[in-house]
């Protein structure tokens, strides 16, 4: 009788044993697979090894595993081409005579990294830093010439601009689309002013350089004729849209940009009036406005 009620202590410790393990839910003993990093919550998380919290907050599970969310900050190339000119521009008789009326027309072209930085789910700010590149043109009315071995010419008036630009906008995501609205910050640092001969059908006109070996264009140098600001501020705005390629996104949307001081460095000309003693002054206000196709490629 006494081995009997030992044997059967013994079974019911057992029992209560088997009763309290800890499993799984998938045939795995939760304290020996926890020693090893094995334990399954049921959904293919492995469940911490130590004594760590075994389930995390809402958010932090979010920002932890993402689970299809954006990333808060991400870094891109950022591309951008489009129509540049003047506006403001002189119509003083005088200024008019000697650089002609404002018919203008260029280029504008930014390459840089932009960086995108979500504040919440409707708001971000997108930063960017970019080497850009504007190109003016215009024909100089009244130019036209004969030359014994040119024959007829033209003549065209073209101002390149290279720069630093860093852009700072915020931008309102909605459906579909995006708005964004901010101001630019130029660093002018390059500038080249010529006087470009053409045929009467707009090509240019060319030598042969026996020097350098080559055939080159008929410019004239006229770079003291244009010195412009280092630092000029910009507004910009525009609107665009956001989509996935490969996993990517790309952002693909338009942008003006207007100048809010005028871009040579001498902000007056002064010219002699009928009588010699005096000189009159004009205001030279030209500022550059620009529009432009924006593409951004996200990593």
């Amino acid at each position: 009788m006494k081995k009997l009620f030992i044997a059967s202590a013994i079974a019911m410790m057992c029992l209560s044993a088997n009763a309290f393990a800890e499993d799984d839910g998938y045939g795995n003993d939760i304290p020996a697979a926890r020693s090893e990093g094995t334990v399954d919550d049921g959904y293919g998380n492995k469940l911490p090894s130590s004594n760590e919290p075994e389930y995390k907050s809402f958010e932090e599970a979010r920002s932890s595993s993402n689970n299809g969310q954006r990333p808060k900050l991400q870094v891109g190339v950022h591309m951008g081409i489009g129509y540049a000119g003047f506006y403001d521009y002189p119509t003083d008789e005088d200024f008019v005579d000697e650089f002609g009326k404002n018919e203008w027309g260029g280029l504008s072209f930014d390459l840089g990294i932009v960086l995108k930085y979500r504040l919440n789910p409707l708001i971000s700010f997108v930063p960017e830093i970019n080497f850009g590149v504007s190109y003016f043109s215009e024909e100089i009315k009244g130019s036209e010439g004969y030359d014994s071995y040119w024959k007829w010419y033209k003549v065209n008036d073209t101002r390149t601009l290279v720069n630093f630009n860093i852009p700072l906008a915020l931008r309102l995501n909605v459906p579909f689309v995006y708005l964004e609205a901010g101001a630019r910050l130029n660093l002018n640092f390059v500038t080249s002013h010529d006087y470009e001969y053409t045929d009467e059908n707009g090509n240019a006109l060319q030598y042969y350089d026996r020097e350098e070996g080559e055939y080159k264009n008929v410019t004239r140098k006229a770079d003291d004729e244009w010195d412009v600001k280092t630092f000029v501020p910009s507004l910009m705005a525009g609107l665009g849209t956001t989509f996935l390629i490969n996993g990517h996104e790309v952002d693909l949307g338009i942008r003006a940009f207007w100048d809010l001081t005028a871009i040579e460095e001498h902000d007056k000309l002064f010219y002699e009036t009928d009588d010699s003693r005096y000189l009159k002054a004009v205001d030279v206000g030209s500022k550059i406005f620009s529009i432009q196709f924006v593409l951004n490629y996200f990593f």
